[in-house]
């Protein structure tokens, strides 16, 4: 009986130092033993980062994203609260400037601290760093749409005053050269003797009439010569403004830019075809994608049976027993509905109609409204302690079969929780779902309802 009694002792203990060395390994792999140095930051736009994202400095992996401290108001930016290894805190200086980066392509979203120069101060311990906005490639395109539209009416523009100038130009030469064909006529005949004019000349008592005449088209050739000069003038004034230079000029930026645009979508293009092309073994980014989601997947299944399996032993039964249930979304429907479950919490609901929360898309899928979305905020601003709070999604539908009344109001449920999880960045283990078709638990207070309803769980005081 000793014997047995010193095995069974000498089990435990070895099973208490490999679930204590390995518990070291586990929070040496994310540095949590080591010292570390705090910075807050702030953005407007998140552009899908999240909780728990990497924090690097110059490149090296320092840290993590511990919170996001959402804005109150529209114009506000999101506070972002860093924590980065002290080893690094040297490179950080007051003018080190935080921008949100990509791990390649399509990776995931990591906050990266740029070195500051050697002239500025080191940033202190839980100052806040400036933070530069992330640019996004539709704005990229949209700029150079702009610029191509500009360009087009630019051209456009000039192309119209060259028109108008050449028909100016034409009109006025046109007119010259006829006065002075005419000019040219009358006086040929004049002196050839032909005609009416001939006739005068030959007449003494007409003399002075001719001579006058010759006045005045002596006058009227003045006339052509002011013309003349006024055409002169026109051209040299086309000339200095250099406007045939200026539209070449013109002409060349927007053929360089088009050609800079080329050159962008060929290296974009070539960036894609290199991620997406086959790697050394033949495989495609898409056959690689899915072999390491199937991978994920047996992970994360094997990872649940394990925490399934660690809930039962000694050391972590009282800890659910205490709490009330081990996963909200393993919640039982039926004693839940008879309320034989979660008897040590108090359920604070808040009941939101189906008519206003969801509206049937052109695929026939449901989706939340404008409506529905101001009043889920609307309850969530009413439960200042719902971070680190349990929160479930009671999921109703009350038309269609049972089949259908239980699929739409799982449906309902999972849409709520993904928006509480992405708007409010709650943690998916404190939120779960609940399919009740259309009749509500009996403490609810209601016979039947289509819609959701959203339940706060507190300990009972």
């Amino acid at each position: 009986m000793d014997r047995k009694n010193t095995i069974v002792g000498v089990f435990v203990v070895a099973a208490v130092v490999l679930f204590a060395v390995g518990l070291f390994l586990i929070g040496n792999q994310h540095k949590a033993f080591r010292r570390h140095v705090e910075f807050y930051t702030e953005f407007a736009n998140l552009s899908g980062l999240g909780k728990g994202a990497k924090v690097r400095v110059a490149g090296m992996d320092g840290g993590q994203l511990m919170s996001v401290q959402i804005p109150d108001r529209p114009s506000a930016k999101f506070r972002l609260k860093m924590q980065v290894e002290e080893s690094l805190h040297p490179l950080i200086r007051t003018d080190s400037m935080v921008t949100i980066e990509t791990e390649g392509i399509v990776g995931d979203k990591y906050l990266l601290i740029h070195d500051g120069t050697d002239q500025a101060p080191a940033a202190e311990a839980k100052s806040t760093l400036p933070g530069k906005e992330p640019l996004e490639m539709s704005a990229l395109f949209e700029k150079a749409s702009g610029l191509m539209d500009q360009a087009g009416g630019t051209i456009k523009d000039v192309d119209g005053t060259i028109k108008d100038v050449n028909g100016k130009l034409d009109e006025a030469l046109d007119s010259v050269t006829t006065t002075v064909r005419n000019t040219n006529g009358i006086v040929t005949g004049i002196r050839q003797g032909r005609g009416a004019a001939g006739v005068l000349l030959s007449d003494p008592a007409t003399a002075e009439q001719v001579r006058q005449a010759v006045v005045n088209g002596q006058q009227a050739t003045a006339s052509l010569n002011q013309a003349s000069a006024q055409v002169n003038s026109l051209i040299t004034d086309l000339n200095s403004r250099n406007l045939p230079a200026k539209t070449e000029e013109t002409l060349n930026n927007v053929r360089s830019a088009s050609d800079q645009a080329n050159q962008a979508a060929q290296q974009i293009n070539q960036t894609l075809t290199g991620a997406f092309g086959e790697d050394q073994f033949g495989e495609n980014a898409a056959s690689n994608l899915r072999q390491s989601l199937s991978s994920i997947n047996e992970a994360t299944g094997n990872l649940a049976d394990d925490t399934a399996a660690l809930k039962q032993e000694f050391f972590f039964r009282g800890f659910f027993k205490k709490r009330g249930y081990d996963s909200l979304n393993d919640l039982p429907t039926e004693p839940y509905r008879e309320d034989k479950i979660l008897e040590k919490l108090d359920r604070h609901r808040n009941w939101l109609a189906a008519s206003t929360v969801f509206q049937t898309a052109p695929d026939g899928s449901e989706v939340l409204t404008a409506a529905g979305r101001e009043g889920i905020d609307s309850v969530v601003a009413q439960w200042p302690g719902i971070y680190g709070t349990p929160v479930l999604i009671e999921g109703y539908a009350a038309e269609g079969t049972p089949a259908e009344e239980l699929t739409r109001s799982r449906r309902r449920a999972v849409l709520v929780r993904s928006y509480l999880q992405i708007h409010f960045h709650l943690q998916p283990k404190n939120t779960g779902v609940l399919a009740l078709s259309d009749r509500p638990p009996g403490s609810a207070g209601k016979s039947s309802w289509d819609g959701i309803c959203l339940v706060m769980l507190t300990p009972k005081k």
